[in-house]
């Protein structure tokens, strides 16, 4: 079992963004019938390589309208065989291929034409995190490092860096998980801006090669933004603090969901995050707390200690890992919620390739939870939706089946809205 353990923990190391994507494609591109008008968001799918591991990534505009099934005839292929997480800002879509730490920016026009619009080297980084736009000039993303760059989005070129090496804990000693062990890596996972602060998220671990944690809460990295000059290495007075909560395990993407964000700012301009405990990977996450979501209020820059909200008793039960952190307003979002009893315990990747997810509705101000829809799916943790006039359109897999589900955001009812050849993210253009 260890060595089984050991062989899941580097799967997840080198292929976090493609959590439970791991499925072949069910249809081919000379049977596909479809039904696609111009489209108003622009859709990622991924077809599984030969090797099992890689995927081909191929770009297209999709409308909400678009029915039957959408083939990668008229997309453009991003990659022929890569793990990437994608993101998507001011109309624009970047294209990060972690595994040669190198960022695309493309542009789609009307006609569905993709234009590469300019590429950024971030192989400083190692493992890079989600990306944080604060505005046509201004972006930052973290990773394996203790240094945040800065770029410019529009221009595409690195402008300066946030040093937090003063408030980070490598090469100190922690009991976590076990006694007598070092902090060896502090990767930022995620980033989320709020008015002029920066919160990014940690991942701490004691060992990089095997993906072991560091330490069992949540630890954020607040910098004050009016500090901030984007044209210069370093900015180490910017670093406000290093806050903590053990009541919730690390948050941040990672790059999990193909760019999906744990962090969420609602109407109130109160931060949101999903404590996933490992992405609610059984292999990795015994000894921790249920999944939950911890607040930082509106003005505030420390958690606040009278919100929790426990999201595994609130859907199936402690036990039942909940991924994802698909916000559409209002205090509510969509997430996965795992049945561990559709994991196949005698097989270590069960969880990255077979169906044990089902889609949820979250109430943030009530702390409930109501199911979505009973049908299991793979790729549930490819999970960037888009929302629309009261719908969600949420990716899916389910044996060997890829499709958009459409879901009426107030009845919480499930329909299939069309299929794909490949698993599909799905991206705003505005």
């Amino acid at each position: 079992m260890k060595k089984q353990l050991y062989k899941a923990n580097r799967f997840l190391l080198y292929v976090l963004p493609l959590l439970g994507v791991l499925s072949f494609v069910s249809c081919d591109d000379d049977d596909i019938k479809v039904d696609q008008q111009p489209g108003e968001f622009a859709m990622i799918t991924s077809t599984l390589n030969a090797d099992g591991q890689n995927r081909a990534f191929f770009l297209q505009r999709v409308s909400v309208d678009s029915t039957g099934s959408i083939s990668n005839s008229n997309a453009t292929e991003l990659s022929p065989a890569t793990g990437a997480m994608v993101h998507s800002f001011n109309g624009s879509i970047f294209f990060s291929d972690y595994a040669i730490g190198q960022m695309v920016k493309w542009d789609l026009d009307e006609s569905n034409r993709a234009i590469k619009a300019g590429e950024l080297s971030l192989t400083e980084l190692v493992f890079q995190g989600n990306t944080a736009f604060k505005d046509n000039n201004t972006a930052f993303v973290g990773g394996l490092n203790t240094s945040i760059v800065i770029f410019d989005p529009t221009t595409m070129i690195k402008t300066g860096t946030i040093d937090f090496s003063a408030v980070s804990k490598i090469g100190e000693s922690t009991d976590y998980p076990t006694e007598g062990g070092v902090y060896k890596g502090e990767a930022v996972s995620e980033i989320i801006i709020r008015d002029n602060f920066l919160f990014a998220a940690l991942m701490p671990v004691s060992n990089i090669e095997n993906f072991v944690p560091a330490e069992i809460g949540c630890s954020i990295i607040v910098v004050d933004l009016d500090k901030i000059d984007a044209n210069t290495v370093g900015n180490q007075s910017a670093v406000v603090k290093r806050i903590y909560d053990e009541r919730g395990s690390s948050t941040g993407a990672w790059g999990s969901g193909g760019g999906n964000s744990f962090m969420q700012l609602d109407e109130n301009n109160d931060i949101y995050m999903l404590c996933h405990n490992f992405w609610a990977n059984p292999f990795l996450r015994p000894g921790f707390k249920p999944a939950c979501i911890l607040k930082i209020t509106n003005g505030e820059t420390d958690f606040d200690q009278d919100y929790y909200f426990d999201v595994e008793d609130a859907s199936r039960g402690t036990g039942n890992g909940v991924m994802n952190f698909e916000y559409y307003g209002n205090g509510k979002f969509l997430a996965a919620v795992q049945d561990p009893q559709a994991i196949d315990p005698e097989n270590p990747f069960s969880y990255f390739v077979d169906p044990i997810f089902q889609w949820w509705s979250f109430d943030l101000k009530n702390k409930t939870a109501s199911v979505v829809t009973e049908e299991y799916t793979r790729g549930a943790l490819a999970a960037v939706s888009y929302f629309e006039n009261g719908f969600g359109y949420v990716p899916f897999e389910s044996n060997g089946e890829n499709f958009v589900m459409k879901v009426d955001l107030d009845k919480l009812s499930a329909t299939k809205q069309f299929e794909t050849v490949g698993l599909p993210q799905l991206y705003s253009l505005d």
